[in-house]
């Protein structure tokens, strides 16, 4: 093997450990991609492994996705993934680390629980970029989903600062409807945008209700939600952030505010 071919193996064995394969499968994935599609005989020739080790090997790295197989006339056959198919393995790998992750952040209630006793706790999470404030959203849905009993939603908010954030809210219906038998009630900034959607919304099957925040008093900065005992602060700009608080007297304090705001309007 000439030095340059050594120094190629060796970058390519280190991105192999980085992936987590241990000395013997690195062999065994080394093999095929200079073999190419093989049996397990030359395999083994070739890593200077079993056969038997190189059949449990190689089935370990098919089913983790480094390795394809194919059968003919009874004959297993393996080939390695080449350059192209390592980069797009590393995407998926990738993108799967990042939906675990939403999901493990979503969850944190749920591990605190675990630890504590069963007794949910007081938590806060953190929200940064368009993408990543829509999960308030989503995670006001879920909540709403596992809901059997009636409740109530209430929000402010600014229409036209959601729409220049997020185009096509009103016109596509992203916003939150909730569930018949539930109700939502909005205090909104008088805006030409809301009141060509109004009807729209007051045509929901759910509860409805709104006020208008006259636009003289000023424009809300940011959106505030609060339902059950959780409370959402999302503040609409060209890079939005957002934070969930899940606390009882916190989301009992704004509803407070908001009662009586509501009855001044």
């Amino acid at each position: 093997m000439t030095k340059s071919s050594m120094d190629q193996q060796q970058k390519i064995t280190h991105f192999l450990k980085e992936l987590g394969l241990n000395e013997k499968e690195i062999a065994v994935y080394l093999s095929l991609l200079t073999l190419g599609r093989s049996h397990v005989s030359d395999i083994a020739e070739e890593a200077k492994i079993t056969r038997t080790h190189v059949y449990t090997i190689a089935e370990e790295l098919r089913a983790r996705g480094f390795l394809s197989a194919l059968e003919e006339n009874g004959t297993r056959t393996y080939e390695a993934l080449n350059h192209e198919g390592l980069v797009a393995f590393i995407a998926r790998q990738r993108d799967g680390l990042t939906q675990l992750e939403q999901k493990v952040a979503a969850s944190v209630s749920d591990f605190e629980a675990l630890r504590r006793g069963h007794k949910p706790p007081s938590t806060v999470q953190f929200y940064q970029g368009k993408k990543e404030v829509l999960q308030i959203h989503e995670t006001i849905r879920r909540d709403l989903k596992k809901l059997d009993a009636p409740f109530e939603i209430i929000t402010i908010y600014s229409p036209e600062k959601l729409e220049t954030t997020y185009p096509g809210w009103f016109e596509n219906k992203k916003y939150i409807d909730v569930p018949p038998l539930m109700t939502k009630r909005d205090i909104v900034t008088d805006s030409e945008i809301f009141r060509r959607h109004t009807q729209q919304r007051t045509q929901s099957k759910s509860k409805y209700l709104y006020k208008v925040w006259p636009k003289r008093w000023g424009e809300f900065p940011a959106d505030t939600l609060c339902w059950q005992d959780s409370i959402a602060f999302i503040e609409l700009a060209d890079y939005p952030t957002g934070t969930i608080i899940k606390n009882a007297a916190v989301a009992n304090t704004f509803k407070l505010w908001f009662e009586q705001l509501w009855c001044s309007l």
